[in-house]
């Protein structure tokens, strides 16, 4: 015979205004407060009647009419899901299909009829044995949920720490990467509060701060190159190894400020220009990519300003000879094939 479920237990902790349901009326009812006397527990719900008047009801901790525990359970979590251990379903517990072919991570009930649910770390297995694997997943059918034994939910949980190279912290279920593995110079991916950033890494801290090479928000596109920079270890939300994608965005942003990153020295260069120029030369000088190209003599470079180019008139961020080949772009917004100095 199915041991029964203590509701006062399960409920005990839950906020006033829970919506419950009661099967004898075919009403809807809240949760009020848990009552517990020297012989016995009772569950005290209220729902609404004619002019908005509030009936109380009392049930035992069984979630039977009060004073009969062994009569029929009329207190059930909904009308349409009336499953108390899926009720009891908390954060960060691991799901399976009948079959097992599905696992997903409990979140939190879509609404008060607890039929969906939300997830993360959505993992089905298809009739090719290969696997699908999402973050998140919302709409999730309760009904084809159960709760999975311990040992197999460590299997699942072992399988998407070793995907995405990290621990999961069932608490806030997200991936907790390790920061002392990261090397210096490794390139990263940070997830943080409002901002994602690619960074060189440099150091952290023993309390987790990171300390960075060179920096690139990638939500207002904006490189720092200070080494000066540094993201708290309470803002981060994620942190990885960069995809290749996401370096090369990176160094195309360090070579936009005529910068790289020199892997083995371990620090930020400045590029060599690809052509010198001599006082007098006859250049096309603009300062932003979408500016007219204007005709300059130039005069002198000056390494460490953000318009290294000084010409006789102004200084310039870009600058590229003007000859034969590149006459036609004075004027124009066109790119030089050879590239910007």
């Amino acid at each position: 015979m199915e041991e029964k479920i203590n509701i006062a237990e399960v409920l005990k902790n839950k906020p006033q205004g829970t919506k419950l349901y009661n099967l004898l009326y075919n009403i809807d009812v809240e949760l009020d407060t848990i009552v517990t006397t020297g012989t016995k527990t009772i569950v005290w719900c209220t729902d609404k009647i004619d002019n908005n008047d509030v009936c109380h009801r009392f049930y035992s901790e069984f979630g039977t009419i009060e004073g009969y525990p062994d009569g029929l359970q009329i207190l059930l979590p909904s009308k349409e899901m009336r499953d108390w251990r899926k009720f009891l379903w908390k954060k960060g517990d691991v799901l399976v299909t009948e079959d097992g072919s599905v696992h997903i991570i409990f979140e939190k009930f879509e609404d008060d009829a607890y039929t969906m649910f939300s997830g993360k770390y959505y993992y089905s297995k298809d009739g090719k044995k290969a696997y699908s694997y999402f973050r998140e997943c919302d709409d999730v059918i309760t009904e084809e949920f159960t709760l999975e034994t311990e040992d197999a939910a460590q299997t699942y949980i072992s399988t998407i720490e070793e995907r995405l190279d990290g621990k999961l912290n069932r608490e806030t279920l997200e991936i907790e990467k390790t920061q002392s593995e990261f090397k210096n110079g490794d390139i990263l991916f940070v997830k943080c509060k409002g901002s994602t950033f690619i960074e060189i890494f440099n150091y952290s801290k023993k309390n987790g701060d990171l300390y960075d090479h060179a920096s690139l928000d990638t939500t207002i596109h904006e490189l720092d190159i200070s080494g000066e920079y540094k993201i708290f270890k309470e803002n981060i939300i994620e942190i990885r190894l960069a995809t290749e994608e996401e370096k090369q965005q990176l160094f195309d942003a360090l070579e936009k400020e005529g910068k790289a990153w020199d892997a083995e020295k371990k620090q930020i260069v400045d590029l060599k220009p690809k052509c010198e120029f001599k006082p007098f030369d006859k250049v096309l000088g603009r300062n932003e990519k979408g500016d007219v190209w204007e005709a300059e003599l130039f005069s002198h470079y000056k390494e460490k300003s953000r318009y290294p180019f000084c010409c006789i008139g102004f200084s310039r961020k870009y600058c590229i000879p003007y000859n034969k080949e590149t006459a036609h772009l004075l004027e124009t917004t066109d790119d030089w094939e050879g590239g910007e100095q």
